[in-house]
């Protein structure tokens, strides 16, 4: 998929400083975008983790 000149520049930036593939920074950006939309369940805190029940 090609997106305007002005995306594919920000998407660069972004691979390069996140050290991630064009696809991985795609894929996370629209699970990004999903979650806050709430169109998909944010990901939940591991129940093992250091901070369960804390922000």
């Amino acid at each position: 998929m090609i997106f305007a000149d002005d995306v594919e520049l920000a998407l660069s930036l972004a691979c390069e400083e996140l050290q991630m593939t064009r696809d991985e920074i795609i894929r996370l950006i629209l699970r990004e975008w999903l979650e806050q939309y709430g169109f998909i369940q944010f990901h939940d805190l591991d129940e093992d983790s250091d901070t369960n029940s804390s922000a």
